[in-house]
C-alpha cells in the first residue's frame, strides 16, 4: 500500500511540472506583436494531428535542439539548413496546427480563406499565393514599420493541411544573404 502511494506521488508530481512546463513553454504566443488568429476549421469531428504553441520559454529549448540537429548534419550545409538556422536564431514563438484532410477538404479551405480575411484586416500582407492542382498554399507577412515580425503558412491539399505562423522580429537581409550564399 505504501508502494502505490508513492508511485501515485510521483505520477502526480511529474504530472504537475510536465503541466508547469507546457504552460510555460505555451504562454506568451498570443501577446507577441507577429501573432497571426488562425481560423480552426468548423467541424465537430475534424482534431489536429499535431498541435502546438510555443512561446519565448519554449522557444528557447526547441531552438537550442535544432541547432544541435543542424550543426551535427554531415553533409555541407545547404540552403535549407542554413535559412533553418538563421530562422530558429530570430524566432521568439511559433503556433502549429496539423491535420489530415480526409474528405473534409472544403472546411480546410474555408478556414484557409478565413484567416486570410482576418489577417488582411489586421494589415497582414500577401507573399504568396499559390492554387495549383490539388495544392492551396498562401503564405502572408506583418510588418512593424521597416521589421518583419510574423510569418503565417496555411497549407491545404487533398491529404494534409498546416496552419503554421512563426513570430519573430526577422531580418529579410539576412535571410536574402543565407539564400545568396
Amino acid at each position: 500500500m505504501k508502494a502505490l502511494k508513492i508511485c501515485l506521488i510521483i505520477i502526480a508530481t511529474l504530472s504537475l511540472v510536465i503541466g508547469t512546463g507546457y504552460l510555460y513553454a505555451s504562454s506568451g504566443v498570443k501577446s507577441k506583436l507577429g501573432y497571426a488568429e488562425l481560423a480552426i476549421p468548423k467541424d465537430d469531428n475534424i482534431r489536429p494531428v499535431l498541435s502546438f504553441n510555443l512561446g519565448p520559454g519554449g522557444v528557447k529549448p526547441a531552438r537550442w535542439l535544432l541547432d544541435k540537429i543542424v550543426n551535427n548534419v554531415d553533409h555541407g550545409r545547404q540552403v535549407p539548413e542554413r535559412l533553418l538556422k538563421n530562422a530558429i536564431n530570430e524566432i521568439q514563438a511559433v503556433q502549429l496546427r496539423v491535420y489530415e484532410v480526409d474528405n473534409s477538404r472544403s472546411v480546410f479551405d474555408d478556414a484557409i480563406s478565413e484567416s486570410i480575411r482576418s489577417l488582411k484586416q489586421k494589415n497582414w500582407q500577401t507573399l504568396a499565393s499559390v492554387r495549383e492542382d490539388d495544392v492551396k498554399i498562401e503564405v502572408m507577412q506583418y510588418t512593424n514599420g521597416e521589421q518583419l515580425v510574423g510569418l503565417s503558412f496555411m497549407a491545404s491539399t487533398s491529404e494534409n493541411a498546416m496552419f503554421l505562423n512563426l513570430i519573430g522580429p526577422f531580418n529579410p537581409e539576412a535571410i536574402a544573404q543565407t539564400v545568396s550564399h
